[in-house]
């Protein structure tokens, strides 16, 4: 009982510091939001069912949420506002990568078949089934 306890409180401290820096990374650039927010949700529903429902209901991070668990379908201009950033982001790190590095070839071929990826992916998240 005691262990289970324990545990519980456990996961509600790393869901309560994996929100907080979400809330930095929303506010920094080069800081994730999405990853820690996905993780503070699991912790949260680990902890109490009662804390994840009110990070949901959250007034900030709850109207994310809906579009990654699937209650929320994305706009047209969202997918390609995150492709274009994505694509920014890629293209920065792999010109600082080249020309200021070592001049790894291959990094910048990585970023850009993850690139690729990533806007497959985000095209086709969370379309509406016809």
């Amino acid at each position: 009982m005691e262990n289970s306890l324990f545990r519980r409180r456990l996961y509600a401290c790393a869901g309560v510091t994996l929100v907080g820096v979400a809330a930095i990374g929303a506010m920094l650039p080069g800081i994730p939001t999405v990853g820690p927010l996905l993780l503070a949700s699991f912790f949260l529903m680990k902890a109490s069912p009662a804390l994840e429902k009110r990070l949901i209901r959250n007034r900030f991070f709850g109207r994310y949420l809906g579009y990654l668990d699937g209650s929320t379908e994305w706009t047209t201009k969202m997918r390609l506002t995150s492709i274009a950033m994505m694509w920014t982001s890629i293209s920065i790190s792999g010109f600082v990568t080249y020309f200021f590095g070592r001049r790894l070839v291959w990094l910048p071929i990585v970023l850009i078949i993850a690139g690729i990826i990533g806007t497959i992916f985000i095209w086709r998240f969370r379309r509406k089934k016809s």
